[in-house]
């Protein structure tokens, strides 16, 4: 009887320290961090490896949800059983650069010339500098984060002019559509929609 229930307990720890030793042997490796263009080609599981599992096992998950027609910052994690491998991919603006003509449209029905905007970029993989954007001679930054630009408040002339707004862009065409204005010059306002061909 003492021998039998030796032998119980030795299959008992025995099949504890198999299924131990299965996770610890499974060694998973994700890519490093990569910067791409819009509407790269890009296949998530290129260059990940794994030992001690098929490959065709491993799942990948994006952070926020992964599209690569939007300039944003996505978290892959990587999971082949209990082993997670995490990654970043930036998607960036480049794609949007060029010199747009721009036609101005307040929300009253006032429309103005078009003129010539040359699009550069900014320090950061998704930020834009427009040159001469509703005025000469100025340089306004912008953000782009998943669909949407971000024009955030800035103030020019010495304080008498402060600009702001939102827009959008074809991530497909790579082209930036619109954006949304707020412009309050020496007091006055005005709102409307810049065009972007």
């Amino acid at each position: 009887m003492k021998n039998l229930m030796k032998f119980a307990a030795a299959l008992v720890i025995g099949a504890f320290v198999f299924t131990a030793c299965e996770d610890d042997d499974v060694i998973l490796s994700a890519p490093a961090d990569t910067t791409l263009d819009l509407g790269a080609e890009f296949n998530p599981m290129d260059g990940v490896s794994v030992d001690g599992m098929d490959i065709e096992d491993v799942t990948w998950n994006a952070v926020p949800e992964w599209n690569i027609y939007e300039v944003n910052h996505y978290v892959f994690t990587y999971t082949a059983g209990d082993q997670v491998a995490d990654r970043n991919v930036f998607i960036q603006v480049d794609e949007l650069l060029g010199i747009y003509e721009v036609t101005d449209e307040d929300d009253d029905g006032t429309s103005y010339e078009p003129y010539l905007v040359t699009v550069s970029k900014g320090s950061e993989y998704n930020t834009l500098r427009f040159s001469e954007l509703f005025y000469p001679d100025i340089f306004i930054n912008a953000e782009v984060n998943g669909g949407f630009i971000t024009i955030p408040e800035q103030t020019f002339f010495d304080n008498t002019v402060t600009i702001e707004g939102t827009g959008s862009y074809d991530g497909e065409t790579r082209k930036i559509l619109v954006i949304n204005y707020n412009i309050v010059d020496n007091g006055e306002t005005f709102v409307g929609t810049s065009t972007f061909d």
